[in-house]
């Protein structure tokens, strides 16, 4: 299994802890954030749709396009659209589903060299990965630490 395969596995992983951490979860729970300033269940998962569509939202596809694009513009951290903040659960996760499987499939036909190409991400200056991770480290990224940050918060507020 390459690389990008491998991504693609621990992506599809990922999305069914996010889907398992929300499940009999009530439309009621999901809009109550556990305490002012933090965001509800609903509002992590519009924030795992983007506001368009989670590939779009991650900018995967510029490392491809473009000799180490800029992405620190477009990759805010901690913000959320509330495009689909009235969107029921099964909604949000059918979105979810469908775009990261969009995603598993982009990273399952990446070779090394795609792989490998780099992009500008200041706000990652100060990590391990520094401001110039490589596509595979920016997808491990998201899924390592983004999304598996974000299935612990869900966990937590379906407590």
């Amino acid at each position: 299994m390459g690389m990008g395969e491998a991504l693609s596995a621990q992506l599809a992983a990922k999305v069914g802890e996010v889907k398992d951490a929300v499940s009999g979860m009530t439309e009621e729970q999901a809009t109550q954030a556990k305490a002012d300033g933090e965001w509800s269940a609903k509002q992590v998962l519009s924030h795992l749709c983007g506001d368009d569509d989670a590939l779009s939202m991650y900018k995967f596809k510029r490392f491809l396009d473009e000799d180490n694009p800029d992405l620190g513009p477009a990759l805010a951290p901690g913000s959320y659209g509330d495009v689909r903040k009235d969107a029921p659960i099964p909604e949000l996760l059918a979105k979810i589903d469908t775009d990261y499987a969009a995603i598993g499939a982009f990273f399952a036909g990446l070779n090394d060299d795609q792989l490998a190409r780099k992009a500008h991400i200041p706000f990652l200056k100060e990590t391990p990965l520094g401001e110039y991770p490589t596509l595979g480290q920016w997808a491990g990224a998201v899924i390592n630490f983004h999304l598996a940050d974000h299935v612990s918060q869900l966990r937590t507020l379906g407590q």
